[in-house]
């Protein structure tokens, strides 16, 4: 079976998210230090199972604690298995702890290395995949004069083209937008240096975040009606030192004033942040690229999916779709219900799912 059909059977909008696809094998690897403050990588690589590969896949996730082993993760490279493909997805410590990092871009170089390494992988180019923020380690990839010679293509899926428009939507989104406000906590832990009046030792602030992320994330009936404030204000109740919980309060949205946080901190930090501005990577992408972004996302806006088309060098925009079928990481309700929106969709799920074929040769 071809694999765009096989892509289809399961991330079509008749598959259900609790079937996974049989017939793949997964196994951990770790990536061993190669250099002075390399540090282990842990992997994991899926396959198909009583045949050979026939295209291969580095798989970048975004900011989870999860990282692969994240359900939705899980399945999504299962269902790239499935259909052919050998998928390397490596657990980017940076990105386990939720800190966005430089070290993350040497990481993901060592995963690549790796997966052109393995003695299992199809003789074609394999390509690279990114999930979210996974996009700035997976641009450094495709922009590298050495690298990018190794990848067929690039595929980003729901990235981030500008990091300040990011944060702010996360904190308050856009009229008539969906908008996760579970993710506030999440910027402000990579910004915690740059907050005003923020206590000399914040490790109880981090970690009254980090509490706060492990009981909300992936609970979605938090989401709405501002049901995760009251999991924010029992964790406030206990923090002792005042300034650490005005600012947990603020930045969670049980006390107002975060965006006011967030403006002060992005202009104190700006140097420190520059690394994460992805515009100079994108315009020095070298490989065929495919931009897939849901229509509903509601971490990252689906208008970023417009600002890389722009960004791209146009010779490398292979193609962007704007979906209604998925949300950030997952199936999402489908609101199309006209003849037209529905023809929209199909074409635009067929554009997807060829991006995705295609990049694994």
């Amino acid at each position: 079976m071809h694999a765009s059909l096989r892509l289809a059977r399961w991330l079509g909008p008749w598959a259900k998210d609790s079937e996974v696809p049989p017939d793949v094998s997964r196994v951990e690897t770790t990536i061993t230090p190669s250099a002075a403050g390399d540090r282990p990588v842990r992997a994991w690589t899926y396959r198909p199972s009583g045949r050979p590969p026939t295209g291969s896949l580095l798989l970048l996730p975004g900011l989870h604690y999860l990282g692969p082993s994240d359900p939705r993760m899980d399945r999504f490279a299962r269902v790239l298995a499935q259909a052919g493909l050998l998928v390397f997805a490596p657990f980017l410590p940076d990105y386990i702890a939720l800190e966005l990092r430089p070290s993350v871009l040497r990481d993901a170089e060592r995963a690549l290395r790796a997966l052109l390494a393995s003695p299992e992988r199809a003789s074609s180019k394999p390509g690279v995949m990114s999930i979210s923020f996974g996009s700035l380690p997976a641009l450094h990839l495709a922009s590298s004069d050495a690298l990018s010679r190794e990848l067929s293509s690039l595929v980003l899926f729901g990235g981030y083209a500008d990091l300040a428009d990011t944060m702010r939507f996360c904190l308050e989104g856009t009229k008539g937008a969906p908008h996760d406000p579970l993710n506030r906590p999440v910027v402000f832990m990579n910004l915690v240096e740059h907050l005003p009046d923020a206590p000399e030792d914040t490790g109880v602030l981090v970690a009254a975040w980090r509490e706060y992320i492990t009981r909300t994330w992936g609970r979605p009936e938090l989401k709405h009606d501002g049901k995760g404030l009251a999991i924010a204000r029992e964790i406030a109740d206990q923090i002792a030192d005042p300034r650490a919980r005005s600012l947990f309060a603020r930045t969670t949205g049980v006390e107002p004033g975060a965006m006011a946080l967030l403006d002060h901190a992005l202009a104190r930090g700006s140097e420190q942040l520059r690394w994460l501005d992805p515009t100079e990577r994108m315009r020095a992408v070298k490989v065929p690229t495919y931009v897939l972004h849901g229509a509903d996302d509601d971490v990252i806006p689906h208008t970023h999916a417009a600002l890389f088309a722009r960004g791209l060098s146009p010779a490398h925009v292979a193609g962007v779709h704007v979906t209604g079928l998925y949300g950030h990481t997952g199936s999402s309700a489908a609101p199309w219900t006209r003849p037209a929106e529905l023809l929209r969709e199909a074409r635009t799920l067929v554009g997807a799912l060829g991006a995705l074929s295609r990049a694994a040769g």
